[in-house]
């Protein structure tokens, strides 16, 4: 499914319609998608404060439902805001060599350490054999967490400063 597939089917990042025509269509995306990295900056700071506490004090209940409640928000999020950058940067953008093939090399090792975090987090928390404070108590989870905000925030500030533009400035000269 390619980027105006995906956009037809889900609908704009941000509630309404997308434009019918490819250069609005993709400027709206990476409007929306930037909007969204500033939501996700905020959870993120959330997330590595939740994280650092909780690294510091893992047996306390309060860390681990801060840490829990902050990964939750960027959970939420993040699923569908990968899957529509993959299909702009790695559908339409290679398709039309916006950006350059070691960036999109680089983009696709970052994307694959994000998944795995959020994978192994996801594991950490559904094991039903694992009560949340032990989650919390063996460092693991206030580990993986902190990884997971230093991956987000240099995705984000990549997008923002590398991806995103290339992209509109092959919007604009094709």
């Amino acid at each position: 499914m390619d980027a105006t597939q995906l956009a037809a089917t889900h609908g704009s990042p941000c509630g309404g319609p997308l434009p019918e025509l490819e250069v609005p269509m993709i400027n709206t995306l990476v409007r929306c998608l930037s909007s969204e990295h500033r939501r996700l900056n905020e959870y993120i700071l959330q997330l590595a404060l939740a994280a650092t506490r909780l690294a510091s004090h893992p047996s306390e209940l309060a860390a681990n439902a801060q840490a829990v409640e902050a990964w939750d928000k960027i959970r939420r999020e993040l699923g569908s805001h990968l899957q529509i950058e993959d299909e702009l940067v790695f559908s339409w953008a290679a398709a039309r060599q916006a950006i350059s093939p070691t960036l999109l090399d680089t983009l696709k090792v970052e994307r694959r350490e994000i998944r795995k975090l959020m994978a192994a987090l996801i594991e950490l928390l559904s094991s039903e054999d694992r009560e949340p404070e032990s989650v919390a108590n063996d460092g693991i989870f206030a580990q993986k967490l902190m990884g997971l905000t230093q991956n987000l925030d240099a995705h984000i500030e990549r997008y923002d400063a590398e991806v995103l533009p290339s992209i509109l400035r092959a919007v604009f000269r094709g």
